[in-house]
């Protein structure tokens, strides 16, 4: 679970008055120091300065805050002054949050709603935590909006690399770079896929004997036959990926979508190879940072790739085709380059691996390999996508949990690819009616609160298609 830094600054009585600053004190030193062990359960908490009671205590607390930090949780231990606190959330300039507790002996809750109508008519974005913030249930409310904010602080001065561009005419896969810089503060950085075709010729041939022979090993079969998958277009394969790492290294790419198709795949060799491997956190060098990579260069499910892993703390995610949804299952098949993590869910690379077959891919003219395999049950997931339409951006999401289906009976086209089946609850009709794009992102967890959390933050809207129960 990703863990946020944060920073707390805690409000005393004014300095103008001290009689009732100390007559108060051990009410809030209590109830702030009860509030800080619960904060400390879900984030890394740094605190600047131990009160502020004045303006010369809110630029000494403003000049400490480190760079890094994802949030800001400003509490009210006691009534104090509302003015100050407001004054304080107005220069911050980045996510916060407003707590207090239900001490019957505090007035906390006296200076909370004081305070909230103050930030409301500065027109600030920020996070109610209501009642009693050290309360369970509100502090995993208040670390869900923590969560939300570390990642889209962490999303800030990241950079996109468009690797082709728009695919198969698929037009909800193309992003507006301007709205990017706007919403999310992330640059897109275009690249030709002349990039890979010429990088992969000039790979060393032992870098790819290294990682063949490791697929060759580790994976539960490779189904070479003398078209589509021979040994000399998984070798290709493998190029692609290896010129795909360096290139995310040379431009300095936090992720990545690749178009692949109809260039690469009829004219060179498909990528579902190198893009699995991106978004693993393996190969056969060891250990690595996933990269998320979309297939198709699809650039909003790349950055939704990319927010499901931040929230997540780190775990892949995939990009998926939406074969088929009603109001109680779903179908999703990879086009074939879904990361490998996903066939057994594993931390073990060997584990995952040994579930997967590579087999000759049933498209592209120039042959490869698709990574064959499917989700495990009872794996709950959440699954999303950043929409974008004339009105702006929204997320729509839902949770489902994975089931084990037979592929019989499913088309040709399914056969090879790697799949999720899973059990849903949604409201069908407004899903098709609303929801718009052929792909959507998946990452294992349920991560609803965060996503909704998110889209307040950045001022966009969210669709929770999840039915009522």
């Amino acid at each position: 679970m990703l863990r946020p830094k944060i920073a707390l600054l805690v409000f005393g009585e004014s300095c103008q008055r001290q009689d009732v600053y100390l007559k108060r004190k051990a009410v809030s030193d209590r109830e702030s120091s009860r509030f800080l062990v619960s904060l400390e359960n879900v984030a890394t908490v740094v605190r600047p300065v131990d009160e502020l009671r004045g303006k010369g205590d809110v630029k000494k607390a403003l000049s400490l805050l480190e760079p890094d930090l994802d949030a800001v949780v400003l509490y009210v231990p006691v009534f104090v002054s509302p003015a100050l606190v407001a004054h304080t959330g107005n220069l911050l300039g980045r996510p916060f949050a407003l707590a207090g507790n239900t001490a019957p002996d505090s007035l906390s809750q006296l200076a909370f709603l004081a305070v909230a109508g103050a930030l409301d008519q500065l027109g600030l974005k920020y996070h109610r935590v209501l009642g009693d913030a050290a309360e369970s249930g509100q502090m995993e409310k208040l670390s869900c909006f923590l969560r939300a904010a570390a990642a889209k602080t962490r999303l800030k001065g990241e950079t996109f690399g468009c690797i082709g561009g728009r695919s198969l005419g698929i037009s909800p896969g193309v992003s507006d770079p301007a709205q990017w810089e706007r919403l999310f503060n992330v640059d897109v950085e275009h690249i030709d896929q002349f990039e890979i075709y010429l990088r992969a010729q000039r790979q060393p041939q032992e870098k790819v004997d290294l990682q063949m022979k490791w697929l060759e090993k580790m994976t539960g079969s490779i189904q070479y036959n003398e078209t589509k998958l021979t040994k000399e277009s998984l070798e290709l394969q493998i190029r692609s990926y290896l010129a795909i790492k360096e290139i995310c290294s040379e431009y300095e790419l936090d992720f990545i979508g690749v178009k692949c198709q109809p260039e690469l795949s009829n004219g060179f060799c498909l990528q579902c190879v190198g893009v699995s491997l991106c978004n693993d956190p393996y190969d056969a060098e060891g250990p690595k940072t996933p990269i998320q990579c979309s297939c198709e260069a699809d650039a909003d499910g790349a950055l939704t790739m990319r927010l499901l892993s931040t929230l997540s703390g780190g775990k892949p995610s995939c990009l998926n085709d939406i074969a088929s949804v009603t109001g109680s299952s779903i179908t999703l098949a990879n086009c074939g380059a879904m990361a490998t993590s996903f066939a057994a869910c594993s931390a073990s690379a060997e584990q995952n691996l040994k579930a997967v077959t590579l087999v000759p891919h049933n498209f592209g003219k120039a042959g490869g390999a698709a990574v064959k395999f499917t989700v495990p049950p009872d794996r709950i997931m959440t699954f999303a996508r950043l929409l974008r339409t004339p009105e702006g951006y929204r997320i729509g999401a839902f949770t489902g949990k994975t089931v084990l289906k037979s592929r019989e009976g499913l088309g040709d086209a399914l056969q090879v690819r790697p799949l999720i089946f899973a059990d849903l609850s949604i409201d069908e009709d407004r899903f098709l009616a609303t929801f718009g794009s052929n792909h959507i992102l998946a990452v294992e967890g349920n991560f609803l609160n965060e996503l909704e959390a998110f889209a307040a933050i950045s001022g966009i809207s969210f669709l929770n298609y999840n039915s009522e129960i």
